[in-house]
């Protein structure tokens, strides 16, 4: 199997990623939603896309979702906030070449689901303490 390394996706002029340990104030992932609460750790990606400087948090799952996508696949093309459909459309494309890949992608996907259920369950009370809850999740 052959890739051709090239992205045709809005490259950014440059980025910075720079890993924080833990939130200092409540955030969303900007892949999944997620509230990302004060004292959980996230990612923080700063770049330049057409002359616009923009600020992209990422909770651990989804990052560790773009890491696996891009282990996998040799050139991975994603945008930051599209994270999800890019991996879903390379799944599509390389699930018939490789065995057990779908099956591999959805219990990736089904853990950040039961997160973002287990989130929500806390925001309405249903499940949790709900400690320390600043912000909802997107539905």
């Amino acid at each position: 199997m052959s890739y051709d390394c090239y992205c045709d996706g809005n490259s950014p002029a440059w980025t910075r990623i720079a890993k924080v340990k833990s939130a200092r104030k409540s955030y969303r992932c900007a892949e999944c939603g997620i509230s990302i609460l004060p004292g959980q750790p996230y990612e923080k990606t700063i770049g330049k896309w057409d002359g616009d400087i923009d600020v992209f948090h990422t909770c651990p799952l989804c990052a560790e979702l773009r890491q696996w996508a891009m282990i996998s696949v040799p050139c991975f093309c994603w945008e930051y906030g599209n994270l999800h459909q890019n991996v879903s459309d390379m799944v599509d494309a390389v699930q018939h070449d490789v065995p057990g890949f779908d099956a591999e992608w959805k219990g990736r996907v089904e853990r950040i689901e039961q997160a973002r259920h287990r989130a929500a369950g806390r925001l309405q009370g249903d499940g949790g303490d709900g400690a320390g809850i600043a912000a909802d999740v997107i539905p």
